[in-house]
């Protein structure tokens, strides 16, 4: 979407932005700051580069929505579109009011909930940060576009790690994963200059433990992908945009690096501690002691045996009363192990470098090796993956061995989202004929909420075989082919394909609209006025957002069934993006209703 007519035009525009700042910047006074209803400051500069860079990026991008944090109302017309833009006119408004040169104007495009393009100016300067092409680029005070300097992160040096973090946003969280990290510096700056820092290379990390909006950081994390970093989220996963209100947890901006630490992670949530390393170093000892644990990860929780015992494998099917044609998922802890075990195919190199660790499971031809044959329960396939969620990583690492884990729940139930979701399937003993659940690590909700996507890489082009969070547009935006739709008879070489599954008690009727006796409402929007003095609601989004539905859906579904309706009816959701994963799911959950009709 961004040609190199565009570019200069944003380049330009970003000057633009740049002169009315700096105006602004050297003739304020105290008595021009504001404040809105959450507390935050703005200036009139905020309000006057907004309308440059809004009006300028309407004339080049006129059908494409903008979301900015001074142009409020455009939010209200953003309804998880595929394509936006966000803008901060002034990020660092602290540092513009206190006269600190610190402040910087952001464009970033989003597509697919993730960012493609981002421009960062820092009108004191004049130095202007871009990516374009797949690499990112510096651009000094007034120089031609051909002057632009290629940057890159320096692979991270975990014996001499530099980070920076901004002192008006300290917290207890933020100084313990300092003390766990102990780096060897620790500069203290404002606004999104932190990532401009990071993909130049001249430190690594810029941990966040407090909160940030999407148009705080969406420009960085595009400059900093393009130099070879990333944004994490407290999840492990790339963080997303698009979601709810624009609003970020926790996070960890990084430099190059082929293996994050999982403490890295684990320590913006303050959870690493000595209560985790009980949990799994009991966790590992149940594993090899042949036992399930069940665990997190970004997706779901999962009810894992340890993949090099016939017998362990055999009780997850106990446990979960699961059909024995239904296989089950490999997890691993990174691409190098999961290729000891499969044969990978070149979708499948690029689709795992693209979404590894992460919510993906690849479908490939199995190694002739012991434990591959033990894995595949003999097939000649196998599901694999290597999630994301910090506290799996960890495990698989610790155990060394792949871990098989289906989601913790009953065979065709309603997935589970959290700790006490498994206990509810499978307590109050967790035990049972040929099966013992030791151990529930328990480590919050799951972020995504929704299984992985699940894709056969065996052929020349990949055959879609569960919809998740990563999309059909997702995965055609990496292999740049068609992405081939799954037969009605195809063999069970995946989890996901039952025609009945994921089902509450409750029977599930799809895109309702008018009320049934003894029943209970999954909601996406506003409630109905017909609906508003029912009980037994549960909004999956109230500003219709697909993220926050995936999110929820499950818990949504658990929460009606503990209502004891009889019927569950579900508002029409949109089918896009992961609205079409969401509609998959919900209605496996209405096949059990199907059958009884």
């Amino acid at each position: 979407m961004i040609n190199s007519k565009k570019l200069f035009y944003l380049i330009d525009l970003a000057r633009k932005c740049n002169k009315c700042a700096m105006l602004h910047f050297q003739n304020l006074s105290i008595n021009q700051v504001k404040y809105k209803n959450d507390n935050s400051p703005f200036t009139q500069a905020d309000l006057e580069v907004n309308k440059i860079a809004v009006n300028g990026i309407k004339k080049l991008f006129p059908k494409v929505k903008i979301v900015s944090e001074e142009f409020k109302r455009s939010q209200k017309f953003f309804q998880n579109n595929n394509i936006f833009w966000l803008i901060d006119p002034i990020d660092g408004t602290k540092e513009f009011i206190n006269k600190k040169p610190n402040f910087t104007v952001n464009f970033a495009l989003i597509k697919n909930n993730s960012p493609i393009f981002g421009i960062i100016s820092q009108p004191y300067t004049g130095n202007i940060w871009y990516n374009f092409k797949g690499k990112a680029w510096k651009l000094e005070k007034e120089q031609d576009f051909e002057c632009s300097q290629l940057i890159q992160c320096n692979k991270i040096d975990y014996n001499n790690v530099k980070i920076l973090s901004s002192s008006n946003h300290r917290s207890i969280e933020l100084e313990k994963w300092i003390s766990v990290v102990n780096p060897i510096s620790d500069q203290d700056i404002g606004s999104s200059i932190k990532f401009c820092y990071l993909a130049e290379g001249k430190v690594d990390f810029y941990p966040r433990t407090s909160s940030t909006m999407e148009w705080d950081i969406a420009a960085g994390h595009s400059i900093l992908k393009a130099a070879g970093g990333n944004v994490i989220s407290h999840s492990g996963i790339e963080m997303r945009y698009g979601k709810e209100h624009f609003k970020n947890k926790n996070f960890l901006a990084c430099g190059l690096t082929n293996n994050l630490p999982c403490k890295f992670i684990l320590n913006l949530n303050n959870t690493y501690n000595e209560k985790y390393e009980i949990d799994l170093n009991l966790g590992v000892k149940a594993l090899n002691q042949k036992e399930l644990i069940a665990f997190p990860t970004e997706t779901v929780y999962g009810i894992g045996a340890i993949g090099n015992s016939k017998k362990a494998i055999k009780s997850v099917y106990s446990a979960k009363d699961r059909p024995l044609n239904n296989p089950l998922i490999a997890h691993t802890f990174n691409k190098s192990e999961a290729e000891k075990f499969v044969e990978f195919t070149n979708i499948a190199h690029k689709l795992t470098n693209k979404f590894w660790p992460g919510p993906l499971t690849i479908i490939l031809q199995t190694k002739k090796n012991n434990i591959s044959k033990i894995l595949s329960q003999g097939k000649s396939s196998l599901g694999i993956r290597v999630p994301s969620h910090p506290v799996a990583l960890d495990l698989l690492e610790r155990v060394k061995i792949p871990i098989l884990a289906p989601s913790a729940n009953k065979s065709g139930g309603v997935s589970p989202t959290t700790a006490r979701h498994v206990y509810d399937d499978f307590g109050p003993k967790l035990h049972g004929d040929g099966w013992k659940l030791s151990r529930i690590i328990d480590y919050g909700s799951c972020e995504i909420g929704i299984e992985s996507t699940v894709v056969d890489c065996r052929g020349e082009n990949p055959i879609l075989l569960r919809h998740g969070y990563i999309t059909t547009e997702m995965i055609f935006d990496v292999l740049k082919t068609k992405v081939l739709d799954l037969k009605s008879n195809v063999e069970m070489i995946s989890p996901g394909l039952l025609k009945s599954h994921y089902s509450p008690n409750a029977n599930v009727y799809l895109n309702q609209t008018s009320n049934m006796k003894n029943s209970g409402w999954l909601i996406f929007g506003n409630i109905p006025k017909s609906l508003q003095k029912k009980q037994n609601l549960f909004n999956l989004s109230p500003n219709k957002n697909l993220i926050q539905a995936s999110y929820l859906l499950f818990s949504g579904l658990r929460y009606l069934d503990t209502c004891g309706v009889e019927n569950i009816q579900v508002m029409p959701i949109p089918n896009k993006g992961v609205g079409i994963a969401i509609n998959d799911r919900l209605k496996r959950a209405s096949y059990k209703k199907e059958l009884i009709n």
